[in-house]
């Protein structure tokens, strides 16, 4: 995202009812999955719950979508979603259901989110959340839905994919930095109409103050554009495939072999580069006439087996795509793979056109030491004296890689390229970093390593989670992007900082904008929520929360850091003292560009400007005070921690893509319910500020 505005497919898996139930309203009244959380408060006992929300269960955090645990959850949702399976009904066409994610929370719930396809087409930005509790029952559900037409899936446009790229192209203006890409999708209009559409992606990243990662709405039978919007700073940018390395090792067989019927055919390939599998995909071309016939397995060179495919898909045709096998981690890559594939029916016949194997080899790394002193020693830009985790390579030099956090938490040189790749060390002779005899690019190395570790701490210690996919994701930091460049951006993959031109600001890696930056990705890793209209406006917020939320943490554990309700304050205009900022959760209208009450919606639609009506609900929550524009006092605050573990439960697990501004009140409003009781001053202070900026 820009500063200055602060700035595995899934396996699908079927139901056989286009809504879920209540299904009375009509096409084009929006379906509403109602929530059905208990009003029993059992105070005590969710009040000690609160008191250990960080001591998490066995379990707790993100589950492996192919785990037991996880298909349990899934099919348990879709049973609850679905009720007449398999019975007679005269609702709409089949819906389907994809697993994006299961979450097992510190209170014991596991929350299943599933993305919606109609027809086999995914319908943009719609999910559905299931709540189940402890013993495993589904409690309530969170999403919206509205009846998609039926055949609006089957229907077959009238452009192809490449007049899609073609027609964003242009409104593009510009060379993309990476090749666009494109997804069939239903889309709702503003109307709420549904159509065909195309999903196109493109990229403008390097070289640019505002980088671009556009995403752009094509009517996938007019070519019109329905709506664009850059996805820079809290969308889905995770979700492209990862360039492969230049160590990774292929290896295809393209010639053709006869699969007659009842028979079986084998083929082959060598691979003659030693190591052992990291990740593994198959690449499959079959022709066949029946799919239901084909047994697929790829075996090893030690002998260990998996199978692909096994005699799925009905009467379609053909089994062609790509596959990860994970079976294969830790496998030795030398020697002969072997793709058997097995007809095990009478009457059909295919060919088998060609195969390929894409193997990434654990990387072979020397011995490290991971010094573990705790020395406060390191002096940084903004927050003084602080304790960085770094790495002892074999040559004695120390390295910004710490890997005591999740799976590490990196800080990198872009040595002033256009754009941050690479892995250009920052080194220390002594493992003291920012002392006067460093060089300046030191110094801001030592804030974004800093502000990335107190962001890994702070969502471990207040909000109990694992990195921001709940797992333990490496947060990976680039600093010296660009040369005087007033800017800083998650890109879906890793944190850039811009070292500022010493006038508009100093280097962008002052703890709440390092805080701020890494919740986009918390974002993109939990409600998704588009970057906008109204859910753009609580993806800036909740960025601007949490930021707030790691220099609040940090405060607790360092003297020098000292708390505020203003945005970037420490790196924005050097020399200031800290009076200016980008933003001011306390008083958002104060830059003269950020609205604090609904009522101005309207009038400030953009997603930083609007991020001010939640900031600021936020704000009243934590500390009390009185909106600007209503004049509506809350009284007595209930505190940052509190506030800040209702405001992520609402994200992580009741908030959608397409989230409105009421949604978030209802979502928050859940959220204390769960972790403070139905009759508590917590929820009825949640409420009090959400009324105080004008959102009922």
């Amino acid at each position: 995202m820009s500063i200055r505005r602060l700035d595995t497919k899934p396996v699908a898996v079927r139901s056989t009812n286009e809504t879920p139930k209540n299904t009375a309203k009509s096409a084009s009244a929006p379906l509403t999955i109602k929530d059905g959380f208990s009003s029993g408060t059992r105070t005590s006992e969710l009040a000690r719950a609160e008191k250990t929300l960080t001591q998490a269960p066995v379990g707790a955090g993100r589950l492996a979508l192919g785990s037991k645990e996880a298909q349990n959850a899934v099919q348990t949702s879709l049973s609850h979603l679905n009720p007449l399976k398999g019975a007679q009904t005269l609702l709409p066409q089949p819906t389907t259901f994809v697993p994006a994610n299961v979450e097992r929370d510190a209170l014991g719930m596991t929350h299943v989110r599933l993305d919606r396809v109609h027809e086999g087409v995914k319908v943009f930005g719609e999910q559905v959340v299931t709540h189940l509790d402890k013993d495993g029952k589904v409690s309530s559900v969170t999403g919206e839905q509205s009846t998609v037409p039926a055949g609006l899936g089957r229907e077959l446009p009238k452009l192809n994919t490449q007049s899609a790229i073609d027609i964003a192209r242009k409104e593009f203006g510009a060379k993309p930095d990476k090749q666009p890409n494109a997804e069939r999708v239903i889309y709702q209009d503003k109307a709420g109409k549904y159509h065909s559409a195309y999903r196109v992606q493109m990229s403008q990243i390097e070289g640019q103050d505002r980088p671009r990662k556009m995403n752009y709405l094509v009517d996938a039978n007019t070519g019109k554009i329905f709506e664009s919007y850059n996805e820079i700073g809290g969308f889905y940018g995770s979700n492209r495939a990862l360039p492969k390395r230049s160590t990774d090792i292929t290896a295809a067989n393209t010639t053709p072999a006869e699969i007659k019927d009842n028979s079986t055919v084998t083929s082959k390939v060598t691979v003659a580069q030693e190591g052992n599998v990291e990740k593994l995909k198959l690449d499959l071309d079959i022709a066949h006439t029946f799919k239901g016939d084909l047994k697929v397995t790829l075996t090893s060179p030690s002998g260990k087996s998996a199978v692909v495919h096994n005699r799925t898909g009905g009467g379609t045709d053909d089994v062609k795509g790509s596959f990860d096998l994970s079976e294969f981690a830790g496998e030795s890559t030398k020697g002969e793979w072997t793709l058997t594939v097995e007809d095990k029916a009478k009457r059909d016949t295919g060919t088998l056109k060609g195969w390929s194997l894409n193997i990434t080899p654990k990387e072979s790394k020397p011995p490290v030491e991971t010094p573990n002193n705790g020395t406060v020693d390191d002096t940084s830009l903004y927050s003084g004296k602080v304790a960085l985790e770094t790495t002892k390579k074999p040559d004695g030099k120390y390295t910004l890689e710490d890997s005591t956090r999740g799976k590490g938490v990196n800080t990198y040189d872009a040595m002033n390229k256009q754009t941050a790749s690479g892995q250009t060390q920052l080194t220390d002779d002594n493992n003291v970093w920012g002392e006067a005899t460093d060089g300046a690019r030191t110094k801001a190395a030592v804030d974004a390593h800093y502000g990335a570790a107190m962001t890994y701490d702070f969502m471990k210690d207040v909000l109990g989670r694992n990195s921001i996919d709940g797992a333990g994701e490496a947060l990976n930091s680039f600093v010296h992007v660009r040369t005087n460049y007033v800017n800083a951006f998650w890109d879906g993959t890793k944190m850039s900082y811009g070292d500022g031109d010493g006038k508009t600001s100093g280097p962008l890696t002052a703890l709440d904008i390092a805080g701020h930056e890494i919740t986009h990705g918390l974002t993109e890793r939990t409600a998704g929520l588009i970057y906008r209209n109204e859910s753009g406006g609580l993806n800036e917020a909740f960025s601007d929360i949490m930021g707030a939320g790691v220099e609040w943490y940090a405060s607790t554990k360092n003297p020098d850091v000292k708390f505020n309700w203003t945005v970037g304050e420490t790196a924005w205009t050097p020399g200031n003292g800290g009076e200016d900022g980008l933003r001011y959760m306390n008083d958002p209208t104060k830059d003269g560009y950020s609205i604090d009450h609904y009522s101005n919606y309207p009038k400030q639609t953009e997603v930083h400007g609007s991020s001010g009506i939640a900031n600021n609900a936020f704000y009243l929550l934590a500390n009390g005070g009185t909106n600007r524009t209503s004049k509506v006092e809350v009284k007595d605050g209930i505190g940052m921690d509190k506030g800040l573990k209702i405001y992520y439960r609402a994200l992580a697990h009741y908030m959608t893509p397409n989230t409105t501004f009421a949604q978030a009140r209802e979502a928050t409003i859940k959220a204390a319910t769960d972790l403070y009781g139905a009759d508590s001053t917590e929820l009825a202070k949640v409420k009090e500020s959400w009324t105080a900026v004008g959102v009922n």
